[in-house]
């Protein structure tokens, strides 16, 4: 088991989700692994890609770790935030200029309301 130190058991995190390969969902930590969800817990059967999650961490690996939802999910502006912030910090530097463009004009529109 990985005690990394930036993510331990019982640590509660936000996580968007996003799909995997066929059917499955999955997220992804900054440093690339997996996360993978709880298909036991209550709230699994709610999750879609493009939600956010609020979810805490059940199982570490050296290439992944399991969570397990602890609120339902959620739509809206900070799953599309989320998305954008996980882009921006990608090495396709492509896509990182388009993504921090968006938030800078999102973090514009949200200063004039």
């Amino acid at each position: 088991m990985d005690s990394s130190p930036d993510i331990s058991l019982g640590d509660e995190l936000i996580v968007l989700v996003l799909k995997g390969k066929g059917d499955s969902i999955i997220s992804r930590m900054k440093d690339g692994r997996v996360i993978l969800f709880n298909r036991e817990n209550v709230l699994f059967n709610e999750l879609e890609p493009g939600m956010t999650a609020k979810a805490k961490v059940s199982f570490i690996a050296q290439n992944y770790i399991i969570v397990d939802p602890v609120e339902p999910p959620e739509r809206g502006d900070e799953a599309i935030k989320l998305g954008l912030k996980m882009v921006s910090e990608t090495e396709n530097w492509e896509n990182a200029v388009l993504a921090n463009a968006l938030l800078h004009i999102i973090d514009l529109l949200e200063e004039d309301t």
